[in-house]
Parts: structure tokens; sequence; C-alpha cells
């Protein structure tokens, strides 16, 4: 094997896990886990990820979630099949596991798997933590309908978060849950795909957004 080969490999390899094109290589897949038999179905669902100073975030030509930085939704469908109008029986219950032998399962269907993380960070009332998702969900769709013009379209900054052992490899996945029971639900890619997370530990932090107005109610009107 040839020196020349063997630099033009290495630059071919360097070039590859260089690579981050904004909306190509920076962006997050979500999946339905419902197969398509929720009460609300998640389509097409895509996050585009950045770092601190809103350049496309990636490591290995793969999307990485850089805290500080910044997200946006790049794409999404949703379809309400039920209305849901009583939010107080909504609850939002997430699936979150760590690369390490040490950390492994921190939350599965919302409880807690971990001694130090308490059941109230696996799971959550639904409209308290995200109202405009909700107000979608109070109408029922005939089909799929299109979520970017109620979503902000500038990056939403998010800061240093002070929280030990966030650095590292992530599955994720979440369930809304009316009294109790999965209605909807969505996963990273198909439930085996890990996400690479870079955290600097900070004093603080938090997401940091500015409101969205929902949209003129004739337009919300024609796209159900």
């Amino acid at each position: 094997m040839s020196i020349k080969f063997l630099f033009l490999l290495a630059g071919f390899v360097a070039l590859t896990w260089a690579k981050c094109e904004d909306g190509v290589d920076n962006i997050i897949k979500f999946t339905d886990t419902t197969k398509e038999k929720g009460k609300i179905i998640f389509t097409d669902f895509e996050v585009a990820t950045y770092d601190e100073h809103k350049e496309p975030s990636c490591t290995g030509g793969k999307p990485e979630f850089r805290l500080p930085g910044h997200f946006k939704v790049h794409k999404g469908f949703i379809q309400v099949n039920e209305a849901l109008t009583k939010e107080e029986d909504l609850e939002l219950a997430l699936n979150v596991e760590k690369d390490s032998f040490m950390i492994g399962k921190v939350c599965e269907n919302g409880k807690s798997q971990n001694s130090f993380v308490p059941d109230q960070l696996c799971k959550f009332q639904l409209c308290n933590l995200a109202p405009s998702v909700c107000a979608v969900l109070r109408i029922k769709t005939n089909g799929p309908i299109d979520v970017l013009p109620f979503m902000q379209k500038e990056p939403i900054d998010i800061g240093a978060l002070p929280i030990p052992q966030l650095g590292g490899k992530w599955k994720f996945g979440a369930k809304i849950l009316q009294n109790s029971k999965a209605i909807a639900g969505v996963q990273l890619g198909n439930g085996k795909q890990w996400l690479s997370i870079h955290s600097e530990e900070g004093l603080g932090g938090g997401i940091n957004y500015d409101p969205i107005p929902p949209p003129p109610q004739s337009k919300f009107d024609d796209e159900l």
C-alpha cells in the first residue's frame, strides 16, 4: 500500500469526520412508537442541533447536542385523532438511558431507575411543561398538519446546566399518558441509536426563548 494512498485515505476520513452540513448532518430524527395507532401520531419529526455560536453541531459526521448550544425543530407533522381537552389528565413520561456501565437507565416509563434522580425528573404534567403542545392537541385534525408554523424559527438557546455526568451518549424516548395510559410516543431514531451530548457544566442556565404567538385563527382552521 503506497504512502500516497494512505495520505488520501486519511484525508477522506478527516473530511468525513469533520463534515457538518446544516439540515443534513446535524439532524436528530425521531419516530412514532404507536405504529400509527395512537390518539396522537407524530410523523417525520426532526430536530437540528447547533453550538453556542449557532453553527451546526456534529461529531464524527453525526449530530451532537451541545450545552451550552441551540436547537430548533427542522421538520415534523402531527395528527390528532381524538381531541384532548382534559389537560390535567395528561402527563409526559420519559425513557432515558446513558451508554455507561455506572449510570445506565435513568428513567423508564416515567419512573426513576437511579437513586440520585427523583421521579419528578422522569414524569411531568404535559400542559405545564409545554402549553403550546396542549393547545394543538385540543382540536381533532383531518390528517397530519405541519408543526413548523407553530414553532420558533430561530434556534432556541440552551445554557450550560449544573448536572454532572451529562456529557456522553444517550438514548431518549417519551410517551404522552392520559390517566396513566399511553396515547402517544416518540423515540430517538429506531430506539437503538445513541445521541452524543457535549456538556460544559456551569452554574445555571436553562432554555431561553421568546414566546411565539399562535398563528391567526383562520390559518389554523384551514390546516385542520
